[in-house]
């Protein structure tokens, strides 16, 4: 059985006889490595590291909102009217929601390497809804100028030959290395680090074990004399496997016989390192996916002051890596390429990297001072509803003009006369000698005094007085 078990990936059978039915475990397919485990994205998801990785970044791409916007004058609006946008915003299918969908599709991008979901439309040509496929079930072919087909397989049979415009396909690490004349087609991070990926396995199945059986090291038995035969050696074996193997077995008694004696080996699980090397496992999954570790619960260099720094990275390096490369997909599959000029399929991604309460508010006062946000726009972003009409109003500061006006020059039509007897200027008084010149206030008897007249005259020939 060695040849089938290197051929599938598998240790050496001679090596495993501890169970009858171990050449079964050569029957999986996967991928050998120097461990003698055989990595596939499946078993590879079963790493915490790995799973929490992928879970993070799938969801938090599934969160934020995915809109088909269209463009107009002053910029770009939702585009209510195109059939896309429902899909999107309410759900690919009747029974689907957006989060869910898309949650899927990333998750099988970022584990398998890609992930196809399937447009449906009906009868003209007009978008009817969106299915995802199941991993395993769509193959990719390339014509020879480089257009992809896709072969769908189901329970009905294989649909082949399917368009691009049938076909959403989402590939994590696009290469062309896997594909044929200029195809691309993803490659899983998983495939890419088996090694690394199989000695976190290995890890986790040592830490398994050894409470299995109790957090006991193995123990030999010592016999001065040779065994009648293999099968006694067995049966020895497994009595003692069955009295001690398992956690729940602790402390049993067990009865030796032909005068056998029990020695435990010793054993040291501070010099294997297992909690530095899972630990390490997890950190090594971070930099695979490009996620901070406190993003998955690793907190050890983590701080106030650098973890909001780091969240900002993580936006916008691997999440809007992911977001256009979902956006261009969606975009190639639901649009015309005379669509595209018109509309575009945008994440928001803003509410990723929103900052504490207090920090948003400073943000706010400064775009409502300096004019490019309304009282509309802040309550829009924070969720709330707006206050009407006024909320929309821009404010401008005074001391800001547009360039190349000079703020000290009169206003040409006041200047011509428009209306200059309504602003009062300073140089429209002409000033006088004071009629009391002097007063002496003991002699009010307790009055106020009066106000001093003075020949000051405005600018329509009213008299001015001085308090």
């Amino acid at each position: 059985m060695n040849w089938l078990s290197q051929i599938l990936g598998g240790p050496d059978i001679s090596a495993q006889d501890r169970y009858i039915d171990d050449w079964l475990k050569g029957m999986e397919v996967g991928i050998t490595t120097a461990t003698g485990i055989r990595v596939t994205p499946d078993i590879a998801l079963q790493s915490p590291g790995i799973a929490a990785n992928v879970q993070v970044q799938s969801e938090d791409l599934a969160k934020v909102p995915l809109d088909l916007k269209k463009r107009t004058d002053n910029g770009f609006e939702p585009a209510v009217d195109h059939p896309l946008y429902a899909l999107l915003k309410y759900g690919p299918s009747p029974w689907l929601s957006p989060y869910r969908w898309r949650k899927a599709m990333q998750h099988g991008a970022m584990a398998q390497g890609n992930s196809y979901s399937r447009v449906w439309r009906t009868e003209i040509g007009q978008m009817d809804r969106i299915s995802p496929i199941q991993q395993g079930r769509c193959g990719v072919r390339w014509a020879s100028d480089g257009e992809p087909f896709f072969d769908v397989s189901s329970s009905t049979g294989i649909e082949r030959g399917l368009t691009w415009q049938d076909v959403i396909h989402i590939a994590y690490r696009d290469s062309n290395d896997g594909a044929e004349n200029g195809g691309v087609i993803g490659v899983s991070p998983i495939m890419q680090n088996k090694e690394t990926v199989a000695l976190m396995i290995a890890a986790e199945k040592f830490a398994a074990m050894f409470f299995a059986n109790g957090a006991q090291p193995s123990m030999i038995l010592e016999y001065d004399k040779q065994l009648p035969n293999d099968d006694v050696a067995k049966r020895i074996r497994a009595g003692i496997e069955r009295v001690y193997g398992g956690i729940d077995n602790k402390w049993k008694v067990a009865i030796l016989e032909l005068g056998m004696k029990m020695r435990e080996i010793s054993f040291d699980p501070a010099k294997t390192q297992l909690t530095e090397t899972r630990k390490l496992g997890a950190e090594i999954a971070c930099m695979m996916y490009r996620t901070p570790p406190h993003k998955i619960g690793i907190l050890d260099k983590a701080t106030f002051s650098n973890i909001e720094q780091q969240s900002i990275d993580y936006v916008t390096g691997p999440i809007s890596a992911q977001a256009r490369s979902v956006e261009s997909a969606i975009t190639i599959a639901c649009l015309t390429p005379a669509e595209r000029a018109i509309y575009k399929v945008e994440h928001n991604l803003e509410g990723l990297m929103r900052g504490d309460i207090l920090s948003r508010y400073r943000a706010y006062a400064i775009g409502r001072q300096w004019g490019w946000l309304s009282v509309n726009k802040v309550l829009e972003r924070e969720n709330e509803n707006s206050i009407g009409p006024e909320g929309d109003e821009y404010l401008v500061p005074l001391n800001m003009v547009p360039a190349g006006e000079d703020p000290t020059k009169d206003d040409p039509a006041k200047r011509d006369g428009a209306d200059a007897s309504s602003d009062w200027q300073p140089s429209d008084v002409r000033y006088a000698v004071p009629r009391f010149s002097s007063f002496n206030p003991n002699k009010l008897n307790g009055h106020k005094p009066p106000r001093r007249m003075a020949t000051l005259v405005g600018a329509r020939g009213e008299p001015l007085y001085l308090n």
